[in-house]
């Protein structure tokens, strides 16, 4: 008689589950049934394995339908893979593909957020050119106007904010550049353009004293009192304020 030790069928689940994920050699081509594939992927993929689990998700892609209800989870989680592998190009246009393709499975209001993640992940840095920004921008609110109950929805409000907030940033740094250089009335268009543009951004007082500083500086002095208004109205306690402004009339 064959006896079973306890420890053995605890580790019997374990086993089951190596067997499935493929533990010493994932390879794709082993399994025959989708949803298995599917799983073991899941498994490569939670385990940080990202290139393993990209061609897993990939095969099941392969080996189903358009119409199977495992599709649209096999390519998000392929477009996840190539999220965590830094290939945000093609993350972006494959969140998107799930969206577009199945626009009624509960996983296509989460693929527009990530698909409008992976192109601000493509503009991080607010000097480069803005274009990924701009349609992650874009993409935050097409999710908000698709889905607008949607549980994504609402984590795309917070991410939007923090987009706008590096718009404001590129709008600063080149009206900064022009203040710089004393070049005013280009200064003055910028910095305006940030206020108008993004009003709740976190650089508007900033922008309020460089124009006042601005128009001082060219000497237009109803100009500077109108901000200077403005800046004692909305932001008294602004040290900025009080420095560029004073307690009345502006000026320094």
């Amino acid at each position: 008689m064959i006896r079973v030790t306890t420890g053995a069928v605890r580790a019997l689940p374990m086993v089951a589950l190596c067997l499935l994920a493929g533990c010493h050699h994932f390879d794709p081509r082993n399994y025959t049934v989708p949803e298995d594939l599917y799983q073991a992927s899941m498994h490569q993929f939670r385990t940080g394995h990202f290139d393993k689990a990209q061609a897993g998700f990939q095969a099941v892609t392969f080996s189903v339908g358009a119409r199977d209800t495992l599709y649209p989870l096999a390519r998000f989680f392929l477009a996840e893979s190539y999220f965590s592998q830094g290939d945000y190009v093609t993350a972006a246009q494959e969140f998107r593909r799930v969206a577009d393709e199945s626009p009624n499975h509960r996983i296509a209001p989460n693929a527009l957020l990530r698909a409008a993640d992976s192109y601000a992940k493509l503009w991080e840095k607010p000097d480069l050119d803005a274009t990924n920004g701009q349609t992650a921008l874009a993409t935050y609110q097409e999710l908000a106007g698709r889905f607008p109950d949607a549980p994504a929805t609402r984590i795309a409000a917070t991410r939007l904010r923090a987009l706008n907030e590096r718009f404001a940033q590129k709008e600063m740094d080149i009206g900064v550049f022009y203040f710089r250089r004393g070049a005013f009335d280009s200064a003055i268009l910028y910095f305006k353009d940030l206020i108008a543009s993004y009003p709740s951004a976190s650089l508007v007082p900033e922008a309020y004293v460089y124009i006042v500083r601005s128009y001082h500086a060219i000497g237009y002095t109803d100009q500077e009192t109108q901000f200077c208004n403005a800046l004692r109205q909305f932001y008294p306690q602004l040290s900025d304020a009080k420095r560029y402004c004073g307690n009345g009339t502006a000026g320094r």
